[in-house]
């Protein structure tokens, strides 16, 4: 199913939802040299790839680093701590996938939609979410990260934190432009200029 385009302000990604079989969530994700790194986390259930389309990233795996570079593809197994960086000298944009996709499009519409409205995600935020989104940091493990979460999500619920957001929900589903990125890389030379 092709879907959207949602960006990030806060970490200055993105993506575009490109067509993929009914289980499986593949992204084309733009990231400028003055991206925001994810933090170090792992995905219980599912497996994620990276195929470079343009520039290069860093991807640490589990304490090793590799870069990959056009062309190059590297799939991290489930479980697995990972994250990755633009280790380039411009535009990062690579093929991202998730398999199976399980609630993993709710991960990107509750953060794009956060972020736009001005919000981080906070410590009770990922306690109400991160059950739903089968994503956890890669530290503390797991299971205290899950009996934490279990604790904080009653207070979450209170502060009115859901574990998504009916007004973020579908949002990746919208009809996507053509994936012209001339606009991004626009802003990527502008920024460069500001910060030479």
């Amino acid at each position: 199913m092709a879907g959207g385009v949602l960006t990030n302000p806060m970490t200055n990604e993105r993506f575009v939802r490109m067509p993929a079989p009914f289980d499986r969530l593949r992204i084309e994700v733009q990231a400028p040299l003055h991206m925001v790194r994810p933090p170090l986390h792992l995905h219980c259930h599912s497996a994620e790839s990276f195929q470079i389309i343009e520039g290069s990233a860093t991807v640490l795996v589990d304490g090793t680093e590799r870069v990959l570079r056009e062309g190059d593809v590297l799939e991290v197994v489930p479980g697995t701590p990972h994250t990755w960086w633009n280790s380039g000298d411009g535009l990062l944009r690579f093929l991202t996938e998730f398999r199976p996709a399980l609630r993993m499009q709710s991960f990107f519409e509750t953060l794009c939609g956060l972020a736009t409205e001005g919000r981080k995600p906070d410590v009770l935020q990922v306690a109400a979410s991160a059950a739903l989104w089968d994503t956890y940091l890669a530290s503390p493990p797991e299971m205290v990260q899950r009996a934490l979460f279990a604790l904080l999500r009653p207070l979450a619920w209170g502060c009115g934190y859901r574990a998504s957001y009916a007004r973020f929900d579908g949002t990746f589903d919208a009809p996507a432009e053509a994936s012209d990125h001339s606009q991004f890389e626009a802003e990527e030379v502008a920024s460069t200029r500001r910060t030479a």
